[in-house]
């Protein structure tokens, strides 16, 4: 007689065969749901709080990793002694030593203090829950738990906003980072964690952990509370619409598909359909309700119950009777898949070409693009009442940029005509309405003729707005030059990178036009720069032990492999575009994913050790590493809270500064701007900082040296300065208000005038304007200075052409000098003076700021005058002109001299606009303005 097979400890055979599931205790339940709050709290605090209080979560969680290796039993601490646990622990070795080599040290233990508290939840998960199926299927359950809320919190965020209000209260109590946080709804869902992408990051696991749940239910109430998990999570993450998630999450789901068990294929495939269409039906009909916490409704989550129910009762009156069914009918799947796709082709085909009118909601304003070829254009919408459209397009350097350039607004009233450039790439057309608008035709004619789709009839709102510039997305692109700028900085450190946060960093010394990011959005390339090649290669460590965990463990766990090759897929495909392996809200669930992984696949890898051997060539360079990161983040923790003290002194922040390994410099800048002059304690702090790699220091520190009147260490920083930042316009303009301070005796220190003795400094700063010149002819991007540093440097351009160099000359042109178009600056190299606007008509520029008018022509000049008096405005020009300055009309003689002075007040914070109406045909030579 054949002996039925024994089953393992766990619930499993060997070859996956499913059993009934023991009922936890009540203990047990309240352990899951404790588990599942905290993974939340850490998520949550871990991306939306402030530096402080990721540094507070992390050291509390190390606090936990600590007592965990020092009290684990051998037997659990050598669950560690297998190759994904090995390659994780190396990855967090790495990433510790770089927060002591880190350019900046601040960013750096930011960021590691997520990775501790991510490790945390790594190590209680492998140390602490049981092998077996059972076991397993309790820790997906709580991790899936622990996102399901930030998806429904979201969803009420974004609409009636009941559920949002008092959490969002309660965890402002607790930390710091959401006083102002909410969902709101344009195009997409932005949640209560912020990007979509990394939400969506979260969202893509616990839908797959969700999906896993469900198939393997053991009973009726298990499946209903797994299908109403799975539907929240799924409609949440659906409506966040991350397409580069959205895409890898379907490869993913055909993974899960592939090494799912043939007797769950069929099982797995009709809940993904059923799913997918409760899921988008949901959605689609949401989105009317969306708006944000004052225009929103109730609709989005009367929907989402009506989701959760309608999915009930399709998983238990419809889908387990096809399955049983449809058992055994491999071919028959096939064939289904199949049909789906065919059907999907044909309705995405439809959907995109079916469309009428648009009506408005809360929503004042929907995106539509077109590909149209170059040529000029005219646009009439039909609107009821009323309708405005804003029309844009982009060419290479708009999509490197991820902006766009106007090219008319207009309105339903009348035809909108436009020209679209040689250049362009894709032209978008912004329409806005009020709430109730109809517009129900926008048709073009010119180069090429047709009509603006507007209402898709067959897509959700959301989705339509997503699809418009996929031919031409600037995020592709933009991303691309993050990748390229993130190579640029790893050549500067090879083998161990620039330490965490090394990219956001120092990527302005290096980007070609200025941009703001933290990151390189895409993991490997941000590993490889901040950790160097040791880093890459332990995050590839870290895929690759997991891949072969999963491949040994497949024929005696195929339940567990299919879920975790489909979740270490999605993990690790997303981090090709995205930040989800740098931001808290993805890190403490990805971790736990690793846990299962090392836990319920890697003991086939196990390093076979003797039984007295106690693991602790795991446990005390863990418990060692954990111990000296609490006394290093302790001590950061002490030394901020001082500094944010109101009652905070010098003495306050050199204790700071001594005890304080991450965030010295803060305390070392604040000491010398806030006036601290110990002669040893300031000149060892000025040295410290001047050899940082900093986007925020050298301009401080630069106002302290020329303070103490150490000019040439100013100009040094500001030139170091100018060279790390050197696309962002914000640190140039500061640069050219301090060279004012230092040099322009008007307005300026007493002292300022023995500065222009000679014209050492002078020439000093022509060459820092010079060096922007050279900036902006190599960046795609041109930075551009305020009206204040044009007129400041109009006459240090005129002070250094003075031959000879003469201190009394100089010292009157900075006295007298409003405007002198013969030595206006030009910074971004287009042949325009950069004070100078053309208002009406069109002129041709010459040398030294000469013009002829092609046609009857405005152009006005703008200048900032520091000091009251009397001026003199002179226009030379080849026949008369009108002038006028601000409002006021100026009279000229036949010289072209104002025959009465203007008198001007003198406002350093507004600039004196001087206007000239210019003949066609008439050449202006030289305009002058000054005070007499």
């Amino acid at each position: 007689m054949k002996q039925k097979p024994a089953q393992p400890k766990g619930g499993q055979a060997n070859g996956g065969t499913q059993v009934k599931a023991a009922a936890p205790s009540n203990a047990r339940w309240g352990l899951y749901t404790m588990a599942a709050i905290a993974l939340w709290i850490i998520t949550c605090f871990d991306n939306n709080g402030s530096y402080f209080t990721q540094k507070m979560v992390g050291v509390l969680c190390t606090v936990g990793t600590l007592c965990v290796m020092l009290f684990a039993g051998k037997d659990k601490v050598k669950r560690l002694m297998t190759p994904p646990a090995f390659a994780l622990s190396a990855y967090m070795l790495l990433s510790a030593a770089s927060t002591l080599y880190a350019r900046s040290r601040k960013f750096a233990i930011a960021q590691f203090a997520v990775l501790l508290a991510s490790f945390a939840v790594y190590l209680c998960i492998v140390l602490f829950s049981k092998d077996g199926k059972i076991a397993f299927r309790r820790a997906a359950g709580t991790i899936a738990a622990a996102a399901a809320p930030v998806g429904l919190l979201s969803i009420d965020a974004a609409s009636c906003n009941i559920l949002m209000r008092p959490v969002r209260v309660i965890m402002e109590a607790v930390g710091a980072g959401y006083g102002n946080t909410g969902a709101y709804f344009y195009s997409r869902l932005n949640t209560i964690l912020g990007n979509p992408n990394t939400y969506a990051g979260l969202m893509s696991i616990a839908c797959l952990l969700s999906l896993w749940l469900v198939i393997t239910a053991a009973s009726r109430s298990q499946k209903i509370l797994c299908t109403v998990l799975l539907m929240v999570n799924a409609v949440s993450y659906l409506l966040a619409f991350s397409m580069g998630s959205l895409g890898v999450f379907v490869v993913a789901c055909l993974a899960m598909l592939v090494l799912s068990p043939s007797d769950k294929r069929m099982d797995l495939f009709l809940l993904l359909v059923q799913t997918a269409v409760v899921a988008l039906i949901v959605g689609a009909v949401s989105v009317k309700g969306f708006g944000d916490d004052v225009t929103g409704s109730f609709l989005p989550i009367i929907m989402l119950i009506a989701g959760c129910a309608a999915a009930c009762v399709l998983e238990i009156f419809v889908r387990e009777k096809l399955v049983a069914r449809l058992a055994d009918k491999g071919k028959l799947l096939i064939g289904l898949i199949v049909a789906i796709v065919v059907l999907a082709a044909v309705y995405l085909a439809a959907a995109l070409n079916v469309t009428g009118s648009y009506t408005f909601g809360t929503e004042s304003e929907f995106r539509r693009a077109l590909d149209l070829p170059a040529g000029d254009y005219t646009l009439s919408m039909q609107a009821d009442p009323s309708a405005t459209v804003r029309i844009t397009y982009k060419n290479t350097n708009n999509l490197v940029q991820n902006n766009e350039t106007d090219l008319v607004n207009g309105a339903s009233d009348a035809p909108v005509t436009f020209t679209v450039p040689e250049d362009s790439k894709l032209v978008f057309f912004y329409f806005g309405g009020e709430p109730g608008a109809t517009l129900s035709a926008a048709d073009y004619t010119g180069a090429k003729d047709g009509s603006v789709k507007l209402g898709y009839k067959l897509l959700p709102a959301f989705v339509a707005d997503r699809i418009q510039d996929l031919t031409a997305n600037g995020n592709v692109v933009q991303r691309g030059v993050y990748r390229q700028d993130a190579i640029k900085l790893w050549k500067t450190s090879l083998v161990f990178g620039r330490g965490l946060g090394g990219f956001e960093n120092g990527v302005v010394s290096v980007q070609d036009y200025y941009y703001e990011t933290k990151y390189a959005h895409n993991h490997y390339v941000e590993a490889l720069c901040d950790l160097g090649i040791l880093g890459l290669a332990a995050f590839l460590a870290m895929l690759g032990t997991s891949v072969w965990a999963l491949v040994k463990s497949r024929k005696e766990k195929p339940l567990i492999v299919m879920l975790l090759g489909a979740c270490v897929l999605q993990m690790f495909g997303q981090a090709i575009s995205d930040v989800t392996w740098s931001v808290g809200c993805c890190l403490p669930t990805f971790f736990a994913v690793l846990a299962l992984v090392t836990l319920h696949c890697g003991d086939c890898l196990k390093l076979k050790t003797p039984e007295k051997n106690k693991g602790g060539a795991v446990r005390w360079p863990v418990t060692a590493v954990s111990a000296g990161f609490i006394v290093l983040i302790s001590l950061n923790l002490i030394a901020q809270s001082k500094f944010s003290s109101d009652s905070l002194t010098l003495d306050d922040l050199k204790q700071c500064a001594a005890i304080d390994p991450f965030e010295t410099n803060d305390y070392k800048l604040s000491y010398l701007i806030s006036g601290g002059n110990e002669e040893d304690v300031a000149s060892r702090y000025a040295a410290d900082l001047s050899h940082v790699e900093s986007n925020a220091i050298s301009i401080p520190l630069a106002q302290y040296y020329a303070s103490v009147g150490d000019y040439t260490k100013a100009l040094d920083q500001l030139d170091r300065g100018a060279k790390y930042t050197r696309a962002n316009a914000s640190v140039w303009q500061k640069m050219f208000d301090l060279y004012e301070q230092m040099i322009d005796p008007v307005g300026s220190s007493i002292g300022a005038a023995q500065w222009l003795q000679d014209d050492t400094y002078v020439k000093r700063m022509v060459n820092g304007y010079e060096t922007l010149c050279q900036v902006n002819a190599d960046q795609l991007d041109d930075v551009l200075l305020t009206d204040a540093n044009n007129s400041f440097l109009n006459k240090l351009l005129a002070v250094n052409a003075l031959d000879p160099y003469d201190f009394v000359e100089a010292l009157t042109t900075f006295s007298t000098l409003g405007l002198d178009t013969a030595y206006l600056p030009d910074a971004d190299g287009n042949g325009v003076p950069d004070c100078a606007t053309v208002q009406e008509g069109s002129v041709t520029w010459g040398e030294n700021g000469a013009f002829t008018a092609d046609t009857d022509s405005v152009v006005t000049f703008a200048a900032v005058i520091k000091t009251d008096g009397d001026y003199d405005l002179t226009v030379q020009s080849s026949a008369s002109v009108e002038a006028a300055v601000g409002d006021t009309a100026v009279a000229l003689d036949a010289s072209g001299k104002s025959t009465q002075p203007v008198h001007d007040l003198g406002d350093t914070e507004n600039a004196t606009t001087i206007t000239l109406r210019v003949p066609a045909g008439t050449t202006v030579s030289h305009v002058t303005y000054m005070k007499q």
